[in-house]
């Protein structure tokens, strides 16, 4: 994926147990895809902009796979007022740090 190519997707807000804090999981294996574990994105998250990092955290989907996240700041689902459970629209384009 070159800087100006995006990936467009819905992702239910998923809470950390064991903190006040937010992810969605990604539907694209950034290694397969980019051949790294991590990749710096900006995201948009229902139109906020957000610099951030595309992980693997060891989280597991609903089939049991580990798959990747993005956290999703407070002060943005607040903007967008959303929070854990709530569907948001996702793009994803990657960014150079």
């Amino acid at each position: 994926m070159n800087a100006m190519q995006e990936y467009r997707f819905q992702a239910v807000i998923q809470k950390n147990t064991d903190l006040d804090a937010a992810y969605i999981i990604v539907p694209i294996n950034i290694r397969d895809v980019f051949g790294k574990g991590r990749l710096s994105v900006k995201a948009l998250f229902d139109g906020v902009e957000y610099n951030g990092s595309i992980v693997n955290m060891g989280v597991k989907d609903k089939q049991g796979t580990v798959c990747y996240i993005i956290g999703v700041p407070k002060a943005i689902r607040k903007q967008i007022g959303k929070s854990f459970g709530d569907e948001i629209s996702v793009v994803i384009r990657r960014r150079d740090r």
